[in-house]
């Protein structure tokens, strides 16, 4: 009986995960205190031990019981004998359904879960995947209280099914500053949906920037300064407050006003749409900085099979003052146009790169054997690399002086294709390591003058066939690829999770849209997708452009 109860129970689970509909963000309610950003219309309840049940039961008991959180997970907590300790937060391990075991041993006094990852949470809330394959071995300790077993001891974190996962934790930003305080940088976490508005606060407060960021971003909350409380509690008139310590009130307006903008910013991810500095109650004078958008121009940048190049504005070509003209005449097979189209990034069709100016020059930047298409960064640099050699990167200027970038790209032996991200904190890559095809990211770390690449942070180790790559969004990039014939656009979220899906036949070539992705395929077809569908744009495209952003 306990067995089909076992079944049953999770089978609802199952079920519940496909429901659609279920709410994706928590909102703060009234009259909760300090743990008023503790509620949600839906949430996982489940069962606490069973009478008499053996020690696997308790144990996978105790594992399904990771997904429910309310109360700091108390009713996982019921399966664990007085006086054990277990951190519930210090990590989520995602596992497959059909490949977790368990196995006690013949007196009970232990059992091993085998899993597999797929992926895993930090304690500060990042995700990363894990390698194919991933086992790991979770130990138990049992023994008998009051009749029942019970744990004594746990591995620290919590284990979820992949299909769970998504319905317990959520991701939400926490907002950074790049070094200019020009962009926002989003630093994707997960956590507990009951608890996302408390862990986003303490996170951007009393944390750090993700290892393989931290050195690209700033923030203005000072090291020293700790949130009071650990909460986000709501005011009568409804606005989220947080509360800071006395210390804050020495600090200078500016920094006040970045502090609240990274708050703002970091807050309205988790469903939070106004926020308070407060000290001791009273509200902190701060109002929002303005930041740099990084959308793109709605008009695609293309050159055209006839060879003029500009903005594609229905069945016509728009050139760029200035640059369409030195564009056209390096004869381009790969463009990249920076925010302000003074400047594009090309690749030739002899294999160099080069600059054009909006003033007509045009500079030749590197002439190294086998490179791959340029980048811009923020600074108007164009990056170039050799496919065989990636730790070659340079940062050149658009006059041609160039800049080695330091920590490019270590264990690669390959890269295929590299974009810089629209605010320039962070350059993905699909690079390869013995013999197999990732996806990169690493943020771009300046100092004194010297350029340098943080640790890589992997968001795919395995990516058979990949060739072509673009940021998306601030927090996606977009990698096609091309397996027996089959063309397929992954979206990876950069601290999250991905999807893929189709793309048209032959596609070469990914670039951002204003609020869509386009590709180009082979037959110098230009297609556009929203939503699901891929819509034709235009024909007699050689080139389709990237773009590094707009000024409007």
């Amino acid at each position: 009986m306990r067995r089909a109860l076992a079944l049953v129970s999770l089978a609802l689970v199952l079920v519940l995960t496909a429901c659609t509909g279920l709410p994706t963000t928590g909102y703060v309610n009234p009259g909760r205190g300090p743990q008023a950003d503790d509620t949600q219309a839906f949430a996982f309840v489940p069962d606490g031990p069973q009478e008499d049940a053996t020690p696997s039961e308790i144990v996978e008991g105790f594992l399904r019981a990771g997904s429910g959180p309310a109360d700091d997970w108390a009713t996982a907590k019921l399966f664990l004998a007085a006086g054990t300790q277990w951190d519930p937060r210090a990590r989520v391990t995602i596992d497959r359904l059909a490949d977790r075991r368990a196995t006690a041993a013949a007196d009970g006094t232990s059992v091993a879960v085998s899993v597999v990852a797929t992926a895993g949470v930090d304690a500060d809330g990042a995700y990363a995947p894990a390698a194919s394959g991933t086992a790991e071995t979770l130990s138990f300790t049992l023994a008998r209280v009051d009749d029942q077993w019970r744990i004594t001891a746990a591995p620290d974190g919590v284990v979820l099914y992949e299909e769970v996962f998504p319905t317990v934790y959520q991701p939400a930003s926490i907002a950074y500053f790049d070094p200019t305080y020009s962009f926002i940088v989003p630093d994707v976490r997960w956590f507990p949906r009951a608890l996302v508005a408390s862990r986003v606060a303490t996170a951007l407060v009393d944390g750090q920037p993700s290892a393989w960021l931290a050195g690209a971003v700033e923030s203005a909350f000072p090291d020293e300064l700790s949130l009071v409380g650990r909460s986000v509690t709501l005011s009568q008139s409804g606005v989220a407050q947080v509360q800071l310590p006395r210390a804050v009130l020495s600090l200078d307006r500016t920094r006040l006003d970045r502090m609240q903008t990274q708050l703002a910013r970091s807050l309205a991810t988790a469903g939070i749409s106004d926020v308070q500095m407060t000290v001791e109650g009273t509200p902190i004078t701060a109002t929002e900085v303005p930041v740099r958008v990084t959308r793109v121009d709605p008009s695609p940048a293309v050159l055209t099979s006839i060879g003029q190049f500009g903005s594609l504005a229905g069945d016509t070509v728009e050139p760029i003052d200035g640059l369409s003209d030195a564009v056209e005449s390096l004869v381009p097979s790969a463009i990249e146009l920076e925010a302000d189209r003074s400047l594009a990034a090309i690749r030739t069709q002899q294999g160099t790169v080069a600059s054009a100016l909006a003033d007509g020059r045009t500079f030749l930047l590197d002439d190294r054997p086998g490179l791959i298409a340029p980048s811009i960064d923020a600074e108007g640099a164009i990056w170039s690399v050799p496919a065989a050699s990636p730790t070659q990167l340079r940062a050149i200027t658009a006059e041609g002086v160039p800049r080695d970038v330091g920590n490019a790209w270590p264990d690669a032996a390959e890269i295929t294709a590299m974009q810089i991200s629209r605010d320039g904190t962070r350059i993905a890559a699909v690079v390869t390591v013995s013999g197999t095809r990732e996806v990169w990211v690493a943020g771009i770390e300046r100092t004194n003058g010297d350029i340098e690449l943080g640790p890589p942070h992997v968001l795919s180790f395995s990516q058979p066939g990949a060739f072509d790559l673009a940021w998306l969004d601030d927090t996606t990039i977009g990698v096609l690829s091309s397996v027996d014939g089959v063309s397929t656009l992954h979206e990876f979220g950069v601290g999250g999770r991905g999807t893929d899906s189709v793309a048209p036949e032959g596609t070469r070539t990914l670039a951002a849209g204003s609020t869509s992705v386009r590709v180009l395929d082979d037959q110098g077809r230009l297609f556009s997708r929203r939503g699901s569908s891929w819509t034709l744009v235009a024909s007699g495209i050689r080139v389709l452009a990237a773009q590094q952003g707009t000024t409007s």
